[in-house]
């Protein structure tokens, strides 16, 4: 029984680090423009770093259509950069799933907009591919400053 305990403990710390390693994934920033100012100044700053915006979901407008007027209003873009796509794909095929790049701008609490993306997971044994997810997680969160500043 004692075993059983200490496996169950461990296996909740386990579940517990691993969810907070997912939540540090997240990076998040304040804007200090409007809602519409930000996703301009987000497309620039894609633009500037060499990729090209193949989508935008407005999440919010859509929700406020069916009925719920006061929703947030909240966009995704996606976006990507065909070279690092092959790169990306020839490191690892798997990694497909992590493309294309997202970032979102939402309305949040008390008027502030958040502007944010989900970085690539770091946490990987393939050298290459963790300096791959280097360099787009650097690049996203350049992305972001540039859409702030």
């Amino acid at each position: 029984m004692k075993y059983c305990h200490t496996f169950i403990i461990l296996w909740t710390l386990l579940f517990i680090t691993s969810c907070q390693q997912e939540q540090q994934r997240i990076y998040e920033k304040v804007s200090p423009y409007s809602y519409e100012d930000t996703l301009l100044n987000l497309d620039i700053a894609i633009s500037e770093f060499n990729y090209r915006i193949i989508h935008r979901s407005h999440i919010g407008q859509a929700i406020r259509d069916r009925g719920d007027a006061d929703f947030p209003l909240s966009t995704i873009t996606n976006f990507c950069n065909i070279t690092y796509a092959k790169e990306m794909m020839q490191i690892n095929p798997q990694l497909i799933n992590d493309m294309p790049c997202n970032i979102s701008v939402q309305e949040g609490e008390q008027g502030q907009i958040i502007i944010s993306t989900k970085l690539m997971n770091i946490q990987v044994d393939d050298p290459a591919e963790k300096r791959f997810a280097t360099k787009i997680n650097t690049t996203l969160k350049k992305v972001i400053e540039a859409a702030i500043e």
